[in-house]
């Protein structure tokens, strides 16, 4: 192999080693963006569940409501 080709075969594999270099920190990102987005999730659900304990909570102290003033003439 002559010189001229070993060093545009080293320049190409610098090229892609530097390709794959930015694809990792990409990756990381990604990563980090990632986990960020699952914590805000798991956040929403535990407020939604806290949402629907209340909603819960609400929906029997009405109904005890009715019921103690009689108005209790359908089932909801």
């Amino acid at each position: 192999m002559t010189d001229e080709r070993a060093d545009l075969m080293l320049e190409i594999l610098k090229g892609i080693q530097s390709d794959v270099a930015a694809i990792k920190r990409e990756q990381v990102s990604q990563g980090i963006r990632l986990l960020a987005l699952e914590d805000h999730i798991r956040g929403l659900v535990g407020t939604i569940y806290g949402i629907q304990s209340d909603i819960a909570d609400l929906k029997m102290r009405v109904d005890r409501i009715e019921k103690r003033l009689g108005l209790m003439d359908t089932e909801h």
